[in-house]
């Protein structure tokens, strides 16, 4: 019971200090109730959605947002500050805002930050899905990560009390943020049109090699088959020509040996023929 009311009132004080402070888009106008500090102990905070109903968005360390929405997940986004000229050293400055008229360009309430190469970063409208890298009007920065997520994290003091139910009230909890430590690097939503091309590229590759295996694999059995059949036939040969030897050399002996035979025949018939003087 304890637990579950001490988180209650987390919750409603981090939303009451969340509440307390206006968060102003990039251009200085003022953002509606789903925008909320990112540190709402703090003077000046940047601002992400974290009150959205659902898919409510993460905050960065460094006061930009990442979103939790469909094929949006993980893109970074510079949403503004609880100061409303952004020139506080807490609000986020990764793209150009209202602190420094926004370099030249058109005022704008939001970026999306997206990465190009190592360490490099492009900054476009949050509709446009076209890629900003190779855009020369686009904003481009140089800064090794866009920063930890942030979480916020509430700390309650429980008062003894002598009833069989403690509770908690807002008075004896704290909300604070803490960074988790895992820095994020901007990404891109793929869309469904490239997943599709991976998916099938993916497919096809796959069925290349299982195409490829399945060849070799019928070619080593058919090596096999054969190399099986021809050492069958060899060995039907060698048995065949060694019973015609055999026969050969026994007919052989057996001529021989009549031969032999009637040779004896004859020689004891002229012996045995009586001769007469002449």
């Amino acid at each position: 019971m304890f637990s579950r009311v001490s988180f209650l009132s987390v919750f409603a004080t981090f939303v009451a200090l969340s509440a307390s402070q206006q968060c102003f888009g990039l251009d200085g106008s003022k953002l509606d109730d789903t925008f909320a500090p990112c540190n709402p102990t703090a003077k000046h905070s940047g601002c992400c959605a974290t009150n959205r109903p659902s898919s409510a968005e993460l905050c960065l360390d460094t006061g930009l947002c990442m979103s939790t929405t469909g094929q949006s997940t993980g893109m970074i986004w510079q949403a503004g500050c609880t100061d409303e000229t952004g020139k506080a050293v807490e609000c986020p400055r990764v793209c150009p805002g209202v602190s420094n008229n926004f370099g030249g360009l058109t005022a704008i309430k939001a970026w999306n930050i997206q990465q190009c190469d190592s360490g490099t970063y492009c900054c476009r409208a949050p509709n446009d899905k076209r890629s900003c890298c190779d855009s020369s009007s686009a904003p481009k920065v140089t800064i090794s990560s866009l920063g930890s997520l942030q979480l916020p994290v509430a700390t309650a003091t429980p008062v003894p009390s002598s009833t069989s139910s403690p509770s908690s009230s807002p008075k004896d909890v704290a909300a604070t943020a803490v960074s988790t430590g895992s820095t994020f690097l901007a990404t891109s939503a793929a869309s469904p049109d490239t997943c599709t091309k991976e998916r099938h590229q993916t497919a096809v590759v796959g069925g290349t090699i299982g195409g490829l295996f399945g060849t070799i694999i019928v070619a080593l059995a058919c090596l096999a088959f054969w190399l099986h059949k021809s050492e069958a036939r060899q060995r039907r040969l060698k048995n065949h020509y060694e019973e015609q030897f055999v026969q050969t050399a026994a007919y052989r002996r057996t001529l021989a040996s009549t031969i032999s035979l009637l040779g004896s025949n004859e020689l004891e018939e002229v012996k045995s023929r009586p001769t007469t003087s002449p």
